[in-house]
C-alpha cells in the first residue's frame, strides 16, 4: 500500500477531525444529550451497531460504525481504498445517518474519478428519496440532519464533477 503524501494526509486528518468533532459533540448528526433522569441508549449508542473487524472490508458491508473510533477507523478505511468498491453502492437508510459514507465522499470528492464521481451523485440522490417518511429505527430529527448533510455533499460532488467532467 503506498503511503499517503503530506497534503492528503493532511486532508484525511482533517476530514477525520472534523468527523469526530461532529459526533462526539453530537451538534451535526447526533441529538442534543440529556442530563435529566437514569440514561437510555444514545445516538451513538444506537447509531453505531457493528464493530469492524478489518478495515475496509468492514466499512464496505455494514450500515454503520460502532463507536466514535471505529467511525474514524470505517472512514480511514474509505479514503485511503485505491480502488474503492464502496463508492456509489446504494445502502439501506441507517447506513447514512452516522455521517461516514457522506464524510468520506466529501473527503474524496476531488480525488474520484468521473465515473466515481457520477455514481456517487446518484447514490446521493438515492439517499435523499430513501430517507422520507417514517423509517424504523431513524427519529425525524436524525433524517432531517442526515438529508441536509447529503444535500450539502451532493451539491458538492455536483460542483466538482461540473468542473472537471463533460456531461
Amino acid at each position: 500500500m503506498r503511503c499517503p503524501s503530506g497534503r492528503h494526509r493532511a486532508r484525511l486528518a482533517g476530514a477525520i477531525v472534523v468527523f469526530s468533532t461532529l459526533v462526539l459533540s453530537g451538534c451535526s448528526l447526533g441529538s442534543a444529550p440529556s442530563f435529566s433522569g437514569p440514561s437510555s441508549p444514545g445516538f451513538l449508542d444506537k447509531m453505531f451497531a457493528f464493530a469492524p473487524s478489518d478495515g475496509e472490508a468492514a466499512a464496505e458491508k455494514k450500515s454503520g460504525c460502532g463507536t466514535p473510533a471505529q467511525c474514524r477507523t470505517a472512514l480511514k478505511a474509505m479514503v485511503e481504498s485505491p480502488k474503492r468498491p464502496w463508492v456509489g453502492q446504494q445502502m439501506p437508510p441507517d447506513a447514512y445517518t452516522d455521517g461516514t459514507r457522506l464524510f468520506a465522499y466529501r473527503a474524496l470528492r476531488k480525488r474520484l474519478k468521473c465515473n466515481e464521481l457520477s455514481r456517487a451523485i446518484n447514490e446521493m440522490r438515492g439517499v435523499s428519496k430513501s430517507l422520507n417518511g417514517p423509517m424504523p429505527g431513524i427519529t425525524a430529527d436524525q433524517a432531517a440532519r442526515t438529508r441536509a448533510l447529503n444535500v450539502q455533499v451532493e451539491g458538492e460532488l455536483v460542483q466538482e464533477r461540473s468542473v472537471r467532467c463533460r456531461a
